[in-house]
């Protein structure tokens, strides 16, 4: 069990999404509840009902209400100076969405668009540290950026993160901060022509898992693949329609 305090700059920091409608909003919740048996603290009006999942007490993601969103996770990195960021970003070629803003006291964030087309989000920590719970079962566990120029994927986050990259074996492209690996840079191998972070969330069990997303409306879409070290599946859930991984942690029976 990992909690996690004092974000390391570079690595990511937290998942979101904003939904366009309050049925949404509720639907996802719902669905998300059902799969990975999370708790929320709801927001208010004032948030855009802005909403923490957690696990046993501790946030794995967060979702909001905004008209005309489209339901996207995001993926954020943590950083020490979201302006110098910002600006770095930039230099490396990608979009700024939402410039650095403060939300509330919690912390800044800034939206942008990678040189790949993928939406990604940058934090710097005030009072909200992003995510309490990492790479135990019922939170995130890996990250996946998809797109189809993974090279320059690649380059634009191995410099924006400052961290490294590693390349295993021919075709496999790893983001890691000295020995812990943490995000993978991957060509699509199931939705042609979509770029995307996936979260990737850990099960006890793939089976068990596919089976409580179809009862809850999900479409799988990989029913097992390995992958170093472990298996994964796919699934696009029913309401915004993002691909979301769950990755099996230890020996299923």
């Amino acid at each position: 069990m990992v909690d996690v305090n004092t974000p390391t700059p570079g690595l990511p920091v937290w998942i979101d999404a904003m939904v366009p409608t309050r049925e949404k909003l509720a639907a996802m919740k719902d669905f998300l509840s059902g799969v990975f048996a999370w708790d929320w603290e709801h927001g208010e009006a004032d948030t855009g009902f802005y909403s923490i999942a957690t696990h046993r007490g501790r946030a794995v993601l967060g979702l909001g209400q905004m008209d005309a969103a489209s339901g996207t996770f995001v993926t954020y990195f943590a950083t020490a100076n979201v302006d110098a960021s910002v600006a770095r970003a930039e230099e490396l070629g990608a979009a700024v969405i939402i410039e650095a803003t403060p939300i509330l006291e919690l912390g800044h964030m800034a939206l942008l668009m990678d040189p790949a087309g993928v939406v990604h989000g940058l934090w710097q920590a005030r009072e909200f540290t992003g995510f309490g719970a990492l790479y135990e079962v019922g939170a995130p566990g890996w990250f996946d950026h998809v797109s189809s120029d993974p090279e320059a994927a690649a380059r634009y986050y191995r410099s924006l993160t400052g961290h490294s990259l590693i390349e295993p074996e021919a075709g496999l492209r790893i983001l890691s901060a000295g020995e812990q690996w943490f995000a993978s840079i991957s060509s699509p191998q199931v939705l042609a022509g979509q770029s995307h972070w996936n979260p990737v969330f850990l099960v006890d069990s793939l089976a068990a898992a596919r089976e409580t997303v179809l009862e809850h409306g999900g479409r799988v879409l990989v029913e097992e693949m390995p992958v170093p070290g472990s298996a994964i599946s796919a699934f696009v859930e029913p309401i915004c329609h993002n691909v979301i991984v769950v990755m099996r942690l230890g020996v299923e029976p």
